[in-house]
């Protein structure tokens, strides 16, 4: 196992839910102290403080209210934590991940980018990918090429659902430097209404991202 996994070695007992100010700003301090890190440690840290202090241990409530839980939006609109939205979603779907696969906890060579790659694959496909991409310490871009494998259907299955391209290029543009989009200094100078407009494109891109992901999972309830 590698160094610093286990999960009781962190010092930090974790209690059920606080459904007020005091539990958003435990979730906050606990974050800060691990944000330095950026390992899938950290995600997995992360995902369990959130999982934990805002969702209560719950894995149904955390599956039906999702990112748009009132407590997880006031932590995630914090800038004191040091991590993204998507990011801070991210480690909570990784440790949730984490809860079925004990792999995630046990790796010597999995990193954040491996289990990234396999989420939105069904369950067992997942263990399967993790597993072998442990036991033969397969590099990111493997993975990745699996995963898309999988996701379009291999054995007589149906090609690539339509979701899944829209999906795919949603994750093309996680994965590009916030450079990528235009000189740092160019944006901080951004206008008022340059600021306003970017921002409520954004919004309207979280909206329906959290719309396709509330209707996904109440696909995943009824399969």
């Amino acid at each position: 196992m590698a160094a610093g996994r286990k999960r009781g070695g962190r010092g930090t007992a974790l209690t059920g839910p606080q459904r007020t100010d005091d539990a958003v700003e435990l979730a906050a301090t606990e974050i800060r102290h691990l944000v330095r890190v950026g390992t899938l440690e950290m995600a997995l840290n992360v995902g369990e403080i959130v999982f934990r202090r805002i969702f209560g241990g719950d894995v149904e409530a955390l599956r039906d209210r999702g990112p748009k839980d009132n407590s997880f939006a006031r932590l995630a609109e914090r800038d004191d934590i040091g991590i993204s939205r998507a990011n801070l979603w991210r480690s909570v779907a990784i440790f949730e991940l984490s809860l079925r696969l004990p792999v995630l906890r046990e790796s010597e060579h999995l990193g954040v980018s491996h289990v990234r790659a396999v989420l939105g694959l069904p369950a067992r496909a997942q263990e399967r990918l993790l597993a072998r991409a442990e036991r033969e310490r397969m590099d990111v871009e493997v993975v990745e090429r699996e995963a898309a494998g999988a996701r379009r259907g291999q054995g007589g299955r149906p090609r690539k659902l339509e979701v899944f391209r829209a999906i795919d290029a949603i994750m093309r543009l996680t994965k590009l430097p916030v450079d990528v989009f235009g000189d740092r200094r160019a944006i901080s100078k951004m206008s008022a209404e340059d600021v306003e407009c970017a921002a409520a494109m954004l919004d309207e891109l979280d909206e329906r991202v959290a719309e396709l992901r509330s209707l996904i999972r109440e696909a995943g309830k009824r399969a």
